[in-house]
């Protein structure tokens, strides 16, 4: 009984994948630019869009200290805010100027149907224990949350949870939205398996279970994200998690009861 319910979440998916998906064949230059396109948005926030360039930036970490007055918080709005760039209007130039498609073609479109929901919320009831699990070890309270002052106040909180969910988007829109349905045409599902190795790589420098994890989860949102043509589902699913992550930190650090006024 496991082994049949396994092949119908697994196999099963990605033949239906490749049924509707895999039209075009290679070689295609359209596939070349696809990848070039993605190497060049994995490169582009190393050297420009980590946190420290707003420092380096003339003038605007003056200019956005006006409008948000948390000197310690800025680098980390710009490191979200650069994934606009690097994760979202690269990629979506190249669907419009190179793939000559709509994002809608690319997961950015809404899926009502209540059963691919609940398949969101039991991933998210799966992982979030296990990140309660794993909020108690050394190494998960030394990263999280990313912004160290997260739990100075609930402004600079709810601020930086703001800016944590944007760059969600704009990575899901990146990996499971151009990246599977641009090549899915291609190779079918196995741009999912493509797509998981730069996605795995990003997580290099978390813990452990963490990198591992990554590669599941990429696997089951490409998957879901194609089977169903949206991508907002992992969406909901990452800032869920990773919320809840900063929570369990927060907790651990002994500074929640106190951000939220008990």
């Amino acid at each position: 009984m496991l082994s049949v319910l396994l092949k119908r979440l697994t196999i099963d998916q990605w033949r239906a994948i490749d049924a509707r998906y895999k039209s075009e064949s290679l070689p295609d230059l359209r596939a070349a630019a696809v990848l070039l396109t993605a190497g060049l948005s994995l490169v582009l926030p190393h050297y420009f869009g980590r946190p420290r360039m707003i420092d380096e930036l003339p003038g605007l970490k003056d200019v956005a200290l006006a409008v948000v007055p948390y000197p310690d918080l800025l680098p980390h709005l710009y490191w979200a805010a650069f994934k606009l760039v690097n994760y979202g209007i690269l990629p979506y130039l190249c669907i419009r100027l190179v793939l000559r498609a709509r994002g809608r073609d690319h997961g950015l479109r809404f899926v009502r149907e209540p059963r691919v929901w609940v398949l969101y919320a039991a991933m998210v009831a799966l992982v979030v224990p296990l990140a309660y699990v794993a909020s108690g070890s050394e190494a998960f309270l030394r990263t999280y949350p990313k912004y160290a002052n997260a739990g100075a106040s609930l402004e600079q909180f709810l601020l930086w949870e703001l800016a944590y969910g944007f760059q969600f988007l704009m990575l899901e829109f990146f990996f499971r939205g151009f990246f599977v349905f641009a090549l899915a045409r291609y190779i079918g599902s196995l741009a999912i398996f493509v797509m998981v190795v730069p996605y795995a790589m990003i997580h290099f420098g978390k813990p452990l279970a963490e990198c591992l994890g990554s590669i599941v989860a990429g696997v089951a949102l490409g998957t879901i994200a194609l089977r169903t043509g949206s991508i907002y589902g992992g969406v909901a699913v990452h800032c869920a998690v990773a919320w809840s992550m900063d929570l369990f930190a927060l907790a651990g650090h002994g500074k929640l009861t106190a951000l939220f006024g008990g």
